[in-house]
């Protein structure tokens, strides 16, 4: 009796195991309906942040919210190393704002530019081919632009970088035009890139978002032309060439951002998207479940 009790009461949990698993599998495939049906929301060129159609509630617990964003609000690593000669200073500016020291900053910054640069000759104290190979690293650098963000982490000395601020992702891209979209970037990335006081940045940033100072809403004041905002960032006059190649008010690649929610499970999708008009490409597409 014993143990017939025992293999029914062992069954009975396995049972109730197996339902509760399909019952949460069910669950996030109605989760990741609702961040489709974001994302395709979003992605429509007539839909713009702030937008009411981006957040909506079912009556049966079900919903999702979307975000439509700008790729561009984060620097494009791969044109700053493009353009190294000029464009050094302002990953050496980022870098020493986040904690590390001027020679610090330097040196990651030489590792990267000869991580991408095609040839073998080093940079300052970058690292080539017989760093790494000494360090049983084959095939490093790879000399070409970096196709992910992973891909900076294999960097000699970044490190240094990724220990100063373990958000570090959040302030690149690979995948932007190739500027930076004032329209959105943070007040750090616009200092660094403008060569401007980070509390002009600030003020900027702050202006931008409106009296509510949240962005995407409907008090935001619109950005007249890129003389009127560089006039309020007052970068280096002598500097202005070379920074109106960095940035622009106009992304044509945007990150579109959705959370779909059904019984107490989320996902969110995210979809960097390029426009050619109306017409959008995917780059690439990321699902994770929320906590």
């Amino acid at each position: 009796i014993a143990i017939l009790s025992l293999m029914v009461f062992s069954a009975t949990q396995f049972l109730l195991g197996e339902l509760e698993a399909g019952s949460n599998s069910s669950s996030v495939l109605f989760a990741e309906q609702m961040a489709d049906r974001g994302i395709a929301i979003a992605s429509h060129s007539a839909v713009e942040e702030g937008d009411p159609v981006l957040r909506q509630e079912f009556s049966d617990g079900s919903g999702f919210e979307a975000r439509v964003g700008s790729e561009g609000g984060r620097l494009p690593i791969n044109s700053l190393l493009a353009r190294a000669e000029v464009d050094r200073i302002v990953l050496e500016e980022l870098f020493y704002q986040w904690g590390l020291r001027s020679d610090e900053a330097v040196e990651v910054v030489d590792n990267l530019i000869d991580w991408v640069d095609e040839d073998d000759a080093r940079t300052g104290q970058g690292a080539e081919l017989p760093f790494y190979l000494a360090r049983e690293r084959r095939n490093q650098p790879y000399n070409r632009p970096f196709r992910s963000l992973d891909e900076m982490e294999l960097v000699h000395r970044f490190d240094l970088v990724m220990a100063a601020n373990p958000a570090w992702r959040e302030a690149f891209t690979v995948l932007s035009s190739g500027k930076l979209d004032l329209t959105e970037a943070a007040a750090e990335l616009i200092a660094a890139a403008c060569q401007c006081p980070l509390e002009s940045a600030r003020l900027f940033v702050e202006t931008r978002h409106g009296f509510d100072e949240i962005p995407g809403t409907d008090d935001d004041p619109p950005l007249e032309s890129m003389e009127v905002v560089l006039a309020s960032l007052n970068p280096p006059a002598e500097l202005l060439p070379v920074i109106e190649e960095r940035i622009t008010l106009e992304e044509p690649v945007k990150r579109l951002v959705s959370v779909g929610r059904y019984g107490g499970i989320a996902v969110e999708r995210t979809a960097t998207v390029s426009y050619n008009g109306e017409r959008g490409n995917i780059l690439r597409w990321t699902t994770r479940r929320l906590p």
